[in-house]
């Protein structure tokens, strides 16, 4: 079996795709734990840095400047995420119609000024996301939406036979 898919990708259905994380969600305890050691070590370590290098004394601007810094760091980044969200979005927006033909021997997607072969060693995992199917590469995401699908066929099915391939 062969899916010989076309479609075009919704914006909001690409910009989900794009900001789903990697790796997937991690779970809460987790982001938790994460949270509560940085919490914790990050005034740790400067007031250790500020013991080991200067007075008592100059503790408060010290940690005024880290918080700063990171507070910098953080908006920058937080600038530039935004930024290539905007430019995937625009560029999701004018890329016109995707074809994509699956089988066992691998992937090929089209879309204008772009062609990819893609063989099923280098699909690093598949996931269902709301709306889509993900097949994720090391380099980037191929988005299925679910109302591309041949009718008839389950979103679960089809990312099972998906799986099955790549296993294979």
């Amino acid at each position: 079996m062969t899916y010989n898919l076309t479609f075009e990708i919704a914006p909001d259905l690409y910009r989900r795709a794009v900001t789903t994380p990697i790796f997937g969600a991690p779970s809460k305890n987790r982001v938790m734990a994460q949270n509560i050691a940085a919490a914790v070590l990050f005034p740790a370590s400067i007031f250790a840095f500020n013991r080991a290098l200067f007075t008592p004394e100059s503790l408060i601007s010290m940690l005024f400047a880290s918080v700063l810094g990171a507070g910098l760091v953080l908006a920058v980044w937080w600038r530039q995420h935004r930024k290539l969200v905007t430019i995937h979005g625009r560029f999701n927006e004018t890329g016109g119609t995707q074809s994509i033909q699956i089988g066992a021997d691998g992937i090929i997607a089209q879309r204008p000024n772009i062609k990819s072969e893609v063989a099923w060693s280098f699909v690093t995992t598949i996931r269902q996301i709301e709306g889509a199917t993900l097949i994720e590469l090391p380099t980037a995401r191929l988005i299925v939406p679910d109302d591309a699908l041949p009718t008839g066929t389950e979103k679960v099915a089809f990312a099972a036979q998906l799986n099955e391939w790549r296993a294979a």
